[in-house]
Formats: structure tokens, C-alpha cells, sequence
């Protein structure tokens, strides 16, 4: 009896291999969304929806983003300051508040970050990241009113040497 050449031992291994992988996935995918619909029914059940946060005793935050002051000496810029700040209200009424006066507010940090600067409190090696927020604090109290911003929270501050000199 002649033999019909027939699929290798091989091309059935790969074969039954990316079958495999791709029902793998296919139902990795569907547990996904599945769960994202069940995450989603049960915060919308609980009365608080993914993107609307509930209004309570808070806090609240607010971005501020990246700010960068130079470090001057003699005229010329010997560092840079970094900083990534965080501002903390107690309320949505107040955050919302804050965001529409976003602009002041970083005024109002951007001209003490430069006053810590001329006063040399970014001269040492090491800088105290609570007397920064002290400090920031109380310029954005001055500049929005003292019951606005109940906190100022320091996500990064960095010196950058300026190596073109």
C-alpha cells in the first residue's frame, strides 16, 4: 500500500501550539474585559462612578506639574532646581477652585522657589524638603487665601548642576 505523505510530526506541534496560544489569549482578553465590567457594575452600584470622586471629608489634590528654577551665582547659572509639586485641598469645590486659579498658584510658587534661590537654600549639599513646603505653602496662602491649599506636597526636588559653565 503506497503511503500519502501526510503533515510532519512538526508542522502538528507548531500548529497545535499557536492554536493553543491564541485561544491563551483570546480568553486572557475576555477575563479582562469581564473584569472591567464587573469592576465597573459594582462602583457604579456602591454610587460612586470611575471618574467622579466622591465628596467627603477629602483631601483632595490638585497637579501643580514641573517647576525649574536657576540657581544664580556671580550672574551666571551655577544649578537648577527641579520640583514636582502637589497642592491639597479639603473639598472638590476647592480643587476645582484651585485648578481654575492654576496659573496663580504656580506664580505664586514659582516667585518663592526663586526668593529660596537668591537666599541661598539650595546652596548646600543637602536640601530640608519640609522648610521647602513651608515655605510654599505660605506663598500660595498670600496669593489664594489661607483656607484654599491645606497642604503642599513635594513629589520631586532636585539639583541639576549645570555642567556648561
Amino acid at each position: 500500500m503506497p503511503q500519502r505523505p501526510g503533515p510532519s510530526r512538526y508542522s502538528v506541534f507548531v500548529l497545535c501550539a499557536a492554536l493553543a496560544a491564541a485561544v491563551g489569549y483570546g480568553i486572557g482578553r475576555l477575563q479582562l474585559t469581564l473584569g472591567a465590567d464587573e469592576k465597573a457594575a459594582a462602583e457604579q452600584q456602591a454610587g460612586a462612578g470611575p471618574d467622579l470622586p466622591a465628596d467627603g471629608p477629602g483631601p483632595f489634590y490638585v497637579e501643580v506639574g514641573q517647576l525649574m528654577v536657576p540657581v544664580l551665582v556671580e550672574g551666571r547659572t551655577n544649578a537648577f532646581i527641579l520640583t514636582q509639586i502637589t497642592l491639597q485641598t479639603g473639598s472638590v469645590e476647592q480643587s476645582n477652585l484651585l485648578r481654575r486659579h492654576l496659573p496663580h498658584a504656580r506664580n505664586a510658587l514659582l516667585q518663592a522657589l526663586f526668593g529660596m534661590a537668591g537666599a541661598g537654600a539650595f546652596d548646600g549639599p543637602s536640601v530640608d524638603p519640609a522648610a521647602v513646603a513651608r515655605s510654599l505653602k505660605q506663598a500660595a496662602a498670600e496669593q489664594l487665601g489661607p483656607d484654599l491649599v491645606r497642604g503642599v506636597l513635594i513629589d520631586r526636588l532636585m539639583r541639576q548642576e549645570n555642567t556648561r559653565l
